[in-house]
């Protein structure tokens, strides 16, 4: 049980320490953006906080635009935000207010899903918004299930 459990946090701190140098965040910046210690975050990072508690961990994952769930499992896929301009505008609107857009019992948005979604054929005369994107999104995952 034990082994167990030290696994599950160690995976924890991989991810986040993953995601957090793939935003170009440093252990400080993370902790001041998830209002939290640099020390409370390298214990987490280092797989040694027994009990980070939800709060704490909704906060990180939230800065870290992912969720509670994808930093508990084993591989994370570490997905980089576009750079602005990088992707037609309605796309990126949805790219870039993925939090509050989606729901929280939703996955964010992954990077075969925005490859996918990049392709999208677009209508002749205007650009695809962003609450067209998403239900695009919603349709293809419900198909591809």
């Amino acid at each position: 049980m034990e082994d167990l459990r030290k696994k599950e946090l160690d995976k924890l701190g991989r991810n986040v320490r993953r995601l957090r140098k793939s935003r170009g965040m440093n252990q400080t910046m993370l902790a001041q953006a998830a209002r939290t210690r640099p020390t409370t975050i390298s214990a987490i990072e280092n797989g040694i906080n027994a009990n980070p508690g939800w709060d704490l961990l909704g906060r990180v994952a939230e800065v870290l635009d992912s969720t509670i769930h994808a930093l508990t499992q084993p591989e994370i896929v570490i997905e980089k935000m576009p750079q602005k301009g990088s992707l037609p505008e309605g796309l990126g609107h949805l790219m870039h207010r993925q939090s509050e857009l989606l729901a929280l019992s939703e996955p964010r948005i992954s990077l075969k899903e925005l490859e996918w979604l990049s392709h999208t054929p677009k209508p002749e005369n205007r650009e695809i918004s962003c609450e067209e994107y998403l239900m695009i999104l919603r349709y293809f995952r419900l198909v591809i299930q």
